[in-house]
């Protein structure tokens, strides 16, 4: 069942107050998941360009002199 609250004008911007720091808190969050996201990707990015110049030497040189 929904209750109506009456709240002062004060009560009611403290409420807002904590409600915008609860967002800000949840965009913060947001923010560094999403950095550590793109630190990984870059990671895994340099892994694979890493791999396929080994493995690109690798086979230019078993063509070259096999």
């Amino acid at each position: 069942m929904i209750q109506k609250i009456s709240l002062s004008q004060k009560e009611e911007n403290k409420f807002l107050e904590d409600v915008m720091r609860g967002m800000d808190k949840q965009q913060e969050a947001m923010i560094k998941k999403a950095d550590e996201i793109i630190e990984n990707v870059a990671e895994f990015e340099e892994n694979v360009r890493r791999e396929f110049a080994m493995y690109s030497a690798k086979y230019i040189h078993e063509v070259k002199y096999n």
